[in-house]
């Protein structure tokens, strides 16, 4: 039942937009890889397999005009981009019929744009506040989006990439995850 639901958001996902489907599933690699190096317990290790390719299952109620927006969003553009978490914690949270796990990956969902030094969104969480495997997700998600092309801006170099992890150490990323990061990417 729970593959059954995964490859049904996917779908929804890869329907609205296959830049995003790929990207969640990029994504879910680096964060299952940092997963596994931490060694989570296998029931961590299963949310996150499940939260990360969803990560922007939200991204299906952004308007395709903003989505794939060649040039700089603007500040009510972003607005709503900056909704895309909450809306795939509620699609999960909607359709979980009280099963916890769903219920987890929802709230990871909804926390994977949270910044270590609390000026993420959406709702300014920091530090320990913020669910670990959203901070997993969050470094994943960031590298992706630096190295792969975006409507608006080429990809970065992994190089690239990584010294801008480097440098969001205790900022965006908690520290220590962003270290472990960079080791198992370099």
């Amino acid at each position: 039942m729970i593959s059954c639901k995964i490859n049904e958001y996917i779908g929804w996902i890869e329907q609205k937009n296959p830049l995003t489907s790929c990207h969640c599933s990029k994504s879910a690699e680096y964060a299952v890889l940092l997963g596994r190096s931490l060694t989570l317990t296998n029931d961590e290790l299963a949310i996150l397999s499940i939260a990360a390719p969803l990560h922007d299952l939200g991204k299906i109620r952004v308007p395709d005009e903003i989505l794939i927006k060649p040039t700089s969003l603007t500040a009510e553009e972003f607005k709503v981009i900056k909704r895309h978490p909450l809306w795939g914690a509620e699609i999960i949270f909607d359709r979980a019929d009280g099963n916890l796990e769903w219920l987890y990956v929802a709230e990871v969902i909804l926390n994977h744009h949270e910044r270590f030094d609390g000026f993420g969104y959406p709702a300014g969480i920091n530090g320990r506040e913020i669910p670990f495997l959203s901070q997993i997700i969050s470094l994943a998600d960031a590298y992706d989006a630096m190295i792969s092309n975006r409507p608006y801006r080429s990809a970065m170099s992994k190089e690239q990439a990584l010294s801008i992890i480097e440098a969001e150490r205790g900022k965006q990323f908690h520290p220590k995850l962003a270290e472990e990061f960079i080791r198992l990417i370099a």
